[in-house]
């Protein structure tokens, strides 16, 4: 039988690295080009386990409703660091923090 849908061609990290990267408001901030890509992973998965924990603590002190979106918000931060996490698992890159 034939495949309908080609695989995804592999990606292979260890050469990778980042993209000058403007973001923010106005773009007023940059990702700078040259870093290795393990380490910007490492280092976005940090940053996602630092918002998880911030919208943790601001859903203690809302509203029922406020709380709702707030617990959504830190359900797509917690997909988007299972995503990085499942990454870096997968090219078997030891992680400083602990995962979750």
């Amino acid at each position: 039988m034939k495949k309908l849908v080609p695989d995804p061609p592999s990606v292979d990290l260890s050469n990778a690295t980042t993209a000058d990267t403007p973001f923010g408001t106005h773009r007023l901030f940059t990702v700078r080009a040259g870093i290795p890509a393990e380490e910007a992973l490492l280092h976005a998965c940090h940053l996602l386990q630092c918002a998880e924990a911030t919208l943790s603590d601001a859903a203690d002190h809302l509203t029922l409703n406020d709380r709702s979106l707030v617990c959504g918000a830190g359900q797509h931060i917690e997909a988007a660091r299972a995503l990085i996490d499942a990454v870096l698992d997968g090219v078997g890159v030891k992680r400083i923090f602990t995962p979750h």
